[in-house]
């Protein structure tokens, strides 16, 4: 599976140059020529959408994209999931011209394993706080929320590394920090699978590989922070069996605004159209869903996933979000000017078996043990990713013995609840490495509420 991305890579690059889509240092979100557009049923009004979206895009991960960096290392054939394979620090860089004093930023290409063990070749970034006493700073591995499936929408690429809620934070609160970009996005060896196990394995050969490039600056132990696709990383790697023996020296896991079972929470929202109990918002997040999980089922599923519930447009518009290598907001722009009615061939048909197949392979809370905590936060006006859709997995873990607490943040949505819960989050971080103790039964809690 991981060799699948190459050829029809490369045939989407010599399309996209071909149409004259190309800039030599673009690599993302390129202007798709009327009639195919038009091909792919985006009449004007989506060309107008997709056009106001790919400025935004342009605008978060530039137009300045490092294709040397990003290749893949010419000593990656003889290395293995761990190993360092690049390694380029950042200077002078309008990037991280906000990042606190001290603070130095390197972006590094490792090995890691797909999702069927094979090696592949993943880029991210280091992020070091200033040293102290030439002591270690304690080591936090970030994973991402979604920014698109294709290689041009890789955090390390971002225009502004610390205009951001996240990882930055604990990297001013003194923690060394790494950011896999998971595979796919930057180097494009492989295909990004999203939501899949894969992203799992990314984080935990990121923290191998950066503490190969730093041995004496960073801690052996460490923890793992996530945010959206990446707090649903994060609780998958939590019951990985890579992190469970204590010699991974893995502490524990911070899963914010985690999505955890895809079919789930998929047929969930759908009954919830049919029902007419969702919000023109709730729809509207729902329906920019669907380009993402659908590109990450057929490429979980090579060949074998034709999308059964939705319409031929929906598909042939998927279609043009490889042409146009288009990330996040235009990816979801794809859906804007579309009615459920629009995107679903029958909004009473909730039946995808392959989707249901992807979750039992690849959703935390189905009974792995995790034996280290687990801090699991929400915002309770999150729209994007249901607080009841956590609720269930947490529950469901824990009643598989495992230790979890979950915070609910009353009024906050599937963004602000990355900054307005950092208080909590940090203090779970430093209390992991100061060794105290989590507890030994799950909590819940209500921040701005009454308690659960």
């Amino acid at each position: 599976m991981a060799k699948y991305a190459g050829s029809k890579l490369l045939y989407l690059a010599t399309a996209a140059m071909g149409l004259g889509l190309a800039n030599s240092q673009q690599a993302s979100n390129f202007d798709v020529p009327t009639e195919v557009a038009e091909s792919h049923s985006c009449d004007a009004l989506c060309q107008q959408i997709i056009a106001q979206m790919n400025v935004l895009d342009l605008g978060t991960f530039g137009t300045n994209f490092d294709f040397d960096f990003y290749a893949t290392a010419a000593n990656f054939s003889e290395s293995k999931p761990g190993d360092l394979l690049k390694l380029l620090p950042l200077r002078n860089s309008s990037a991280i011209s906000n990042a606190p004093e001290g603070v130095t930023v390197y972006k590094f290409q490792y090995t890691s394993a797909a999702v069927d063990g094979a090696p592949v070749p993943v880029t991210g970034l280091i992020a070091l706080p200033p040293a102290k006493n030439d002591s270690r700073s304690n080591l936090v591995a970030f994973a991402h929320g979604t920014t698109g499936l294709y290689r041009g929408c890789a955090p390390s690429t971002y225009t502004q590394l610390f205009n951001d809620d996240g990882w930055p934070r604990a990297v001013a609160a003194g923690y060394a920090v790494v950011v896999s970009d998971f595979a796919g996005l930057g180097n494009n060896y492989t295909e990004h699978l999203y939501l899949s196990k894969a992203q799992a394995n990314d984080v935990y050969y990121s923290v191998l590989a950066a503490q190969k490039a730093f041995p004496q600056r960073l801690s052996p132990e460490w923890v793992s922070l996530g945010h959206s696709q990446g707090g649903g990383v994060t609780w998958q790697l939590s019951e990985h069996k890579l992190v469970q023996d204590a010699s991974s020296g893995y502490l524990g896991g911070v899963a914010l605004a985690p999505p955890t079972k895809l079919s789930d929470q998929f047929q969930s929202a759908l009954r919830n159209i049919q029902s007419n109990s969702s919000t023109a918002d709730q729809i509207q997040t729902f329906l920019t869903t669907i380009p993402p999980t659908t590109l990450g089922l057929q490429r979980y599923f090579p060949g074998d996933y034709d999308a059964p519930l939705l319409t031929e447009k929906v598909k042939e518009r998927v279609e043009l979000a490889g042409i146009g290598q288009l990330c996040l907001y235009a990816l979801g722009g794809l859906m804007l000017d579309l009615t459920p009615n629009d995107v679903f061939l029958n909004l009473n048909n909730t039946d995808d078996s392959l989707m249901q197949k992807f979750q039992a392979l690849n959703s935390p809370a189905q009974g792995d043990p995790a034996e280290k905590p687990l801090l699991v936060i929400h915002g309770s006006a999150d729209i994007l990713v249901s607080p009841q859709s956590s609720k269930a997995s947490f529950d469901a873990s824990c009643g598989y013995g495992n230790i979890l607490h979950r915070t609910v943040y009353e009024g906050r949505d599937h963004g602000s609840v990355l900054k307005d819960s950092s208080t909590e989050w940090i203090q779970f971080i430093a209390d992991r490495f100061a060794g105290k103790d989590f507890g030994s039964t799950c909590t819940e809690s209500v921040v701005g509420g009454s308690e659960l």
